[in-house]
């Protein structure tokens, strides 16, 4: 191995400073790489959530025409006992 010198009268040897820009410029990539991985992986949460809170609204209507059709079929069926009531109060 070779000894280096620089401006400041350190030194070093010639296989760490290119191991040194090496690593160092793959831990820019892998920075780079996860940050879009970490990017890739946020975008599909808020797909998935927003997939999720579209299927809870889907839901959430149908249940609420469910209940809207049961409640007009009991007012319904009120109306028509009050007309037997009604009737046969008249009757007696």
């Amino acid at each position: 191995m070779q000894k280096i010198t620089n401006n400041f009268g350190s030194s070093s040897t010639s296989s760490s400073i290119g191991n040194m820009s090496s690593s160092g410029r793959h831990s820019v990539e892998e920075i780079k790489d996860d940050d879009h991985d970490h990017q890739e992986i946020s975008r599909l949460a808020i797909s998935n959530f927003q997939a999720r809170e579209e299927e809870i609204e889907r839901k959430k209507m149908e249940v609420k025409e469910k209940v809207e059709l049961q409640l007009s079929r009991a007012e319904e069926e009120t109306r028509r006992l009050a007309k037997i009531w009604e009737v046969s109060s008249l009757v007696f």
